[in-house]
């Protein structure tokens, strides 16, 4: 199996903490370094092979795109910030992807695709750690098993999440973005703010809608170009 060497230069500590919890789901992706400080990360970077390089910009002394600038051999780079005013200026550097934090899962696995599909394989990476059969919900005054496979979708409603199951619902309190961090990446799709859907429940789907048990759910305006692109994928 192909391992592909990460490094990741960020003056947040917590957002390289991100990135690196990310990267564990990946079996054949791994950190080789991170820094805080991009000077030291320059002098470390130069020691290490990197296959992809993960780079905030607005850092002290010497920011992302000079970073960037002072490689000779450049790896696949993806800029990662809180600014989205550097989206041009990326681009002209030829980086592979930029994200804009906070960065999700779902969003850092387009970027990992991305490369994927730039080094020569096909789709999203299959190469995740064997996914849980089963999340634990607290739920009526009990932790409650969930098995993923009888999950039709979700709903967030405010402070609490409705686990629509094939014969029942479940109510448990935390938010939908919570929640989301517990399905696995490649099973279930978030469709809508309110809304996430198992993929494989999928009916049928026009350019509003998704339809799950003849039930039609919304697919929010800003998801419809991710998921019109997932589902190509899965053809």
């Amino acid at each position: 199996m192909k391992t592909y060497n990460c490094f990741i230069v960020d003056d947040e500590p917590l957002a390289i903490e991100v990135i690196e919890d990310h990267l564990t789901k990946l079996q054949n992706f791994v950190v080789v370094g991170n820094h805080t400080d991009s000077v030291d990360a320059f002098v470390q970077y130069k020691n290490a092979k990197v296959d992809l390089l993960f780079i905030d910009i607005e850092m002290p002394d010497f920011t992302g795109l000079e970073f960037i600038r002072s490689l000779k051999n450049r790896p696949e780079i993806i800029i990662t910030t809180a600014y989205r005013n550097f989206a041009v200026q990326g681009f002209d550097l030829d980086i592979l992807d930029y994200l804009v934090k906070p960065i999700s899962f779902e969003r850092f696995m387009q970027s990992i695709n991305k490369f994927i599909n730039k080094k020569g394989n096909q789709h999203i990476i299959e190469s995740v750690i064997e996914e849980p059969q089963f999340i634990i919900v607290r739920a009526d005054r009990k932790n409650k098993k969930i098995f993923l496979d009888d999950i039709l979708y979700v709903e967030g409603l405010k402070d609490y999440v409705k686990i629509v199951l094939k014969d029942k619902q479940v109510l448990t309190k935390q938010s939908i973005g919570n929640f989301e961090k517990y399905l696995p990446f490649n099973r279930f799709f978030r469709v809508h703010k309110s809304f996430i859907v198992a993929i494989d429940k999928i009916t049928a789907y026009t350019l509003n809608d998704v339809e799950i048990e003849q039930l039609e759910i919304p697919i929010g305006r800003s998801y419809k170009k991710i998921f019109f692109d997932r589902m190509q994928q899965n053809k």
